[in-house]
């Protein structure tokens, strides 16, 4: 029986495919979009916090801000608004809720 070898390569050679572009898992950098400054952002992660951290706190202070003027009885508001704010005022407690469990 003859063998017959042709140039017929139906494989890739390289199996490479990045799952997950812009992430890497050697020192965990996520890029996730293009940044008007990107050195200033970097320096305000490193020095203010993380973005889940800066969202914190300013979800802290609309918290306040939403008892302090009381708008959940504010007339003014739709229901559908207050309902928007009820929910809002409900992923702050239970995030609080989650921090006071697992304290770092």
């Amino acid at each position: 029986m003859q063998s017959v070898y042709l140039p017929l390569q139906l494989a890739p050679n390289n199996l490479y495919q990045p799952i997950l572009p812009n992430w890497s898992f050697n020192f965990l950098n996520v890029n996730a979009g293009v940044s008007s400054n990107a050195s200033m952002e970097q320096e305000i992660l490193q020095n203010v916090g993380s973005y889940g951290k800066q969202i914190g706190h300013l979800a802290e202070a609309l918290e306040i801000v939403i008892e302090r003027l009381k708008l959940l009885d504010d007339s003014a508001l739709s229901d559908s608004d207050k309902d928007a704010l009820k929910v809002f005022l409900g992923d702050v407690s239970a995030v609080r809720q989650l921090k006071k469990k697992n304290p770092q």
